[in-house]
């Protein structure tokens, strides 16, 4: 009996001493290797340094590449916003041309801005078909609101409108859309990080921390974090912006990744 109350002794001991700092089943997750869904050897490859972008081995430098220049490597035109638009909802990819500043009538459009769209975000203005989980809860609502009619007529004693019911259930079950139609499902690296297309705030910043990187900086909202050059100022290598979970006090208990801006 002593010698089993000695193992038992031996074995909670670790757990008791661990508990006094980050709880015994409480460990940081280590984010070893590759983050989940990262494909090294994707199209394309999208590569960036600080403010140092590289597109399929491209170097495009804000205010100075030319949209012109970009055409053999990604084979459109971005300087049109038609054109622009249909590459970004292609690749996840939104690339801005526009002349710079002061520039005479007719200069060269160069890459202004760059986006790098790793999930795809709800889009009310846009519908489209219902899915498994839109349908049901489109079921769900419409015996609802029969239920309703069904409840208002007996109690008012109104005489039952079938054409009304044949038009509620005759509705067609739509969804919001999603913008961009694609991901970004290439390759894309930021700082030494490899970037999956769910990576949370908190995993982000661990793998920062390891690389010896500044963590992010959030600005004004839980949705947008900077990069910043230095460790004092306000000027920024990248702003990364995030899809945002809370609950029903309003508190954040979730942040993933959406988008990375070049700035």
């Amino acid at each position: 009996m002593t010698s089993m109350v000695f193992v038992i002794r031996q074995r909670l001991l670790p757990c008791l001493l661990s508990l006094l700092v980050v709880g015994c089943e409480a460990r940081e997750p280590e984010y070893v290797g590759d983050p989940q869904g990262v494909n090294r050897n994707g199209k394309p490859q999208v590569i960036i340094r600080g403010e140092d972008l590289r597109l399929n081995g491209l170097p495009i430098r804000q205010y100075q590449t030319k949209a012109a220049d970009l055409i053999p490597i990604i084979g459109t035109d971005t300087s049109s916003q038609a054109s622009s638009d249909a590459y970004w909802h292609a690749t996840g990819l939104q690339i801005h041309a526009a002349p710079n500043d002061g520039a005479a009538p007719g200069s060269p459009e160069f890459i202004h801005r760059f986006v790098v769209w790793v999930r795809r975000v709800t889009d009310y203005g846009k519908h489209q078909d219902c899915d498994e989980a839109g349908f049901a809860r489109h079921s769900k609502s419409l015996k609802m609101r029969l239920d309703s009619m069904d409840q208002v007529e007996k109690e008012n004693n109104f005489p039952r409108d079938e054409r009304a019911r044949v038009e509620l259930r005759s509705e067609p079950c739509s969804m919001p859309g999603k913008t961009p139609e694609h991901a970004f499902s290439g390759y894309l690296e930021v700082d030494g990080i490899p970037i999956g297309p769910n990576m949370s705030l908190k995993e982000i910043q661990a793998r920062r921390k390891r690389l010896g990187l500044q963590p992010l900086y959030m600005n004004s909202s839980p949705q947008i974090y900077l990069a910043l050059k230095h460790k004092t100022g306000f000027e920024t290598n990248q702003t990364w912006y995030f899809e945002v979970t809370t609950n029903v006090d309003g508190e954040v208990v979730d942040q993933r990744l959406k988008s990375v801006s070049i700035p």
